[in-house]
């Protein structure tokens, strides 16, 4: 396993994939139980259903780690699965239901990062991800947003999707919305199980709302050269 490329699949697809999938229950109740929005969960399950694909048939290993989800530690099987597993446990202990246990919802709060030309909600968002002026994070819990000031990239010589990619990281996001994607950001981004939606021509305000509508196309690959 080690020696091959691996794909990675968050704790939030795969909860989606159970709830729809193996449980079989309708999107409407399986997005009430991860405390999602249905259009947020068909989006989980699209992106599950394509990265598994993705593994099995171009020989791929499935990591599952990451996600925007809550694991509590103390709700860990002997087994070690941070699931609904059942191995060890015995009758007066029975696994947490949902919303206790090791997946207890959405996470509360999700970061999305866009890039942008001013840093506002108004203003445009940027084409450009390694050199982009800013970036506007947005938590989808509070509707409220800070922004890093990325102007030292801009000028940068080499380098600078990395060390953008990396800021993005850092800052705790799980989405990020931009117009373009070099190799290099693209990997960093990729390996930290952090999706990547491309837009043109909209306000940071209106790439938050198509995203939340699963209006936008998600790339699966960098869609620039580098030094973009």
């Amino acid at each position: 396993m080690g020696e091959l490329d691996e794909v990675i699949l968050q704790h939030d697809e795969l909860e989606a994939i159970r709830l729809k999938d193996l449980l079989g229950e309708s999107q409407e109740e399986a997005a009430k139980k991860m405390n999602v929005s249905q259009p947020t969960f068909h989006r989980l399950l699209m992106s599950a259903h394509e990265k598994i694909a993705h593994a099995i048939i171009n020989g791929k290993a499935l990591r599952i780690e990451g996600g925007n989800v809550v694991i509590e530690e103390k709700y860990i099987p002997p087994c070690g699965w941070r699931h609904m597993c059942r191995h060890g446990w015995n009758d007066k202990q029975k696994p947490p239901e949902y919303g206790m246990g090791p997946i207890s919802k959405e996470g509360g709060t999700m970061k999305i990062a866009i890039t942008s030309v001013d840093g506002t909600m108004e203003g445009m968002v940027d084409e450009r991800f390694g050199r982009s002026r800013k970036f506007v994070i947005y938590d989808t819990e509070t509707k409220t947003h800070t922004v890093i000031d990325n102007s030292v990239n801009m000028g940068a010589a080499q380098g600078a999707g990395i060390q953008s990619a990396q800021n993005i990281v850092n800052s705790g996001a799980r989405i990020v919305i931009s117009g373009h994607l070099g190799p290099n950001a693209f990997r960093v981004l990729q390996s930290a199980g952090i999706e990547v939606y491309t837009v043109s021509n909209m306000t940071v305000a209106q790439a938050i709302e198509a995203y939340e509508q699963g209006r936008l196309q998600r790339l699966t690959g960098p869609d620039v050269g580098g030094h973009w």
